[in-house]
This record gives structure tokens, C-alpha cells and sequence, in this order.
């Protein structure tokens, strides 16, 4: 759908939102599944919390379908990533700031620890459990702005859920140490493990920088063989919203030319998995991700 349609539709379903019977709780409606469950973490039963995008959904790529616009029309609050991450959808969000209350967490994240590639700043900051508590902080401030009626509910959940990220931040830590100094560099398809690596002290390569729209040429496989070949890389990682082809490519490549380079597992990086499973919170992705490239880069 073009972006002048796809803005008259939000604009016309926001004109007769009216319409639609209130909710019991409040909508609050999340761009991706990650910051949804964010939400919800802090909402608990006072709120009504919806996600647009499912599983391992990769948000660079998402449109808004005509389902997406009626949720949001119907929404009390939207909550988004931002820096760019939902790209298609970047719009849609700033021109629904207009008419209801629509935050993106990168706004409550401290913008001078913010990554940058070429003067675009990495939107993946929820892989630092510090920044993510940053992040659960402003939903909680926003939360209890528009609900002053559940202040103390609300701060009690973010008071727990900032204890548990910071005993994930610390597990993290203690994981990544227990590699080889020469053993910590994980590379992936895209560069979405960025503020991960800063936190955790290993080094993150991704064939195609911050952003999954990017493409990989012939170049980029050359230049990471080289590097794979020289460090003496045990193993690759794919990520479940991202297609596999440029790493198995990557691996083929390697084996090819008589070396030796594995499959160290799938991560998580764009989205959660399915809300019913041990990897469907973002402290599930983050314990199985940590896991997972220890096993393989041990």
C-alpha cells in the first residue's frame, strides 16, 4: 500500500475510532513482540496489552496491514522501538503521535550511549539489560501518567523487573567470561548484537551491518572468510528473523577451501519466539542466546 494511502487510512480509522466501544482496561498496542512484552511486564492486569507483530517477525521488513491500522485506531496507547527499526512503519507512528499517545523506548534510553554505523544509530539497544531497564522505566513513568490510579501498582512491577534484569546483566557477564579472550567474537547475518557485545565484552560482527534490508555481496562473504580464516572461528550463528542463506553460504564458502566452520545455533535477535515458550520473554532470549554462543565459541 502506498505511504499517502496508507496514512489516509490511519487517519480516517482514527476519525471514527470513537465509535468503537471503549475497552474495560486500556488498549495498549506494541509495535514488535519485544517491546511488547516489555509492556506487559509492567501493565500486568491493568492494562490490555496487544502486539502487531508475531514471532520472529523481522520489524526492518514489516508493513502495516489493514488489520494493524484498525488495532491501532482502536489503541488508548502505542508503544514503538524506534531509531528506524520498524522501517516501513516509522511513519505510520510519527503521524499517529498526532492523534494519540504513541512512545518510542528509544526515547527513554540515554542517547549518549547510543551506537552508531555510519551515522545511524543501532535501534537494538534492548541487547544491554541496563538499557532495557532504562527502557522498562520510561513505560512505567508513562504508564502511571496516563493511569495515576495504579502508581503503586505499576512501580512494583518495574521495582521486580529491574532486579531481574540486573541479575540477568550480571549472569550475562559471568557467562561471556568464562570464553577465551581469542574465542569472544560472534558473528551473525546482521549486525543486531552491537550494544550486546559492549555490554559483555565480546566482539560482533554481521554481514549486513545494523539493518536486514542491506545486501550482501560477494565482497562481504570474501572479507569475512578472511577474517573467520585468520581468527581461526569455530562457529557461526543464525538468527531466527533473519534468512539463513548468507551464513550457510558463508559457511559453504569456508568448507569450499578445506576449513573447518559449524553452525553454532539459532539466536534471537529481532523478535522473541512464541509467547508459550521459554524463549518467548526477552529474559528467555537473553539466557538462550547467552547460552548458546558459549556452547559453540567454548
Amino acid at each position: 500500500m502506498p505511504s499517502i494511502w496508507r496514512i489516509s487510512l490511519l487517519i480516517g480509522l482514527l476519525a471514527f475510532s470513537g465509535l468503537i466501544k471503549a475497552q474495560s482496561q486500556p488498549l495498549v498496542i506494541s509495535t514488535t513482540n519485544i517491546v511488547h512484552d516489555l509492556v506487559k511486564e509492567i501493565g500486568g492486569d491493568k492494562i490490555q496489552a496487544e502486539s502487531l507483530m508475531g514471532p520472529n517477525i523481522d520489524p526492518h521488513y514489516y508493513r502495516a496491514s489493514f488489520g494493524d491500522m484498525r488495532k491501532l485506531s482502536r489503541a488508548d496507547m502505542v508503544f514503538y522501538n524506534g531509531l528506524g527499526l520498524e522501517g516501513r512503519m516509522q511513519e505510520v507512528m510519527e503521524n499517529l503521535s498526532a492523534f494519540k499517545p504513541t512512545y518510542a523506548l528509544s526515547d527513554f534510553v540515554d542517547a549518549e550511549v547510543l551506537i552508531y554505523e555510519q551515522n545511524i544509530a543501532d535501534p537494538h539497544f534492548w541487547m544491554d539489560a541496563r538499557l532495557w531497564q532504562q527502557a522498562a522505566t520510561g513505560v512505567a513513568q508513562t504508564l502511571i501518567q496516563h493511569l495515576p490510579e495504579h502508581r503503586d501498582y505499576f512501580n512494583q512491577r518495574l521495582a521486580q523487573y529491574l532486579i531481574e534484569l540486573d541479575e540477568l546483566h550480571h549472569w550475562i557477564s559471568q557467562q561471556i567470561k568464562t570464553l577465551p579472550e581469542a574465542q569472544r567474537l560472534l558473528i551473525t547475518a546482521h549486525d543486531a548484537f552491537g550494544y550486546y557485545g559492549a555490554a559483555y565484552g565480546i566482539e560482533v560482527m554481521g554481514l549486513q551491518g545494523i539493518n536486514t534490508t542491506a545486501e550482501v555481496g560477494l565482497k562481504d562473504l570474501r572479507l569475512m572468510k578472511d577474517i573467520i580464516q585468520q581468527r581461526q572461528v569455530k562457529a557461526v550463528f543464525i538468527e531466527a528473523s533473519v534468512p539463513d542463506r548468507t551464513i550457510k553460504s558463508l559457511i559453504a564458502g569456508i568448507k569450499a577451501e578445506g576449513g573447518d566452520l559449524k553452525l553454532g545455533g539459532k539466536l534471537l535477535s529481532d523478535a522473541l519466539d512464541a509467547s508459550n515458550t521459554p524463549t518467548g520473554s526477552y529474559i528467555g532470549m537473553m539466557r538462550h542466546n547467552t547460552q548458546t554462543l558459549v556452547k559453540a565459541l567454548e
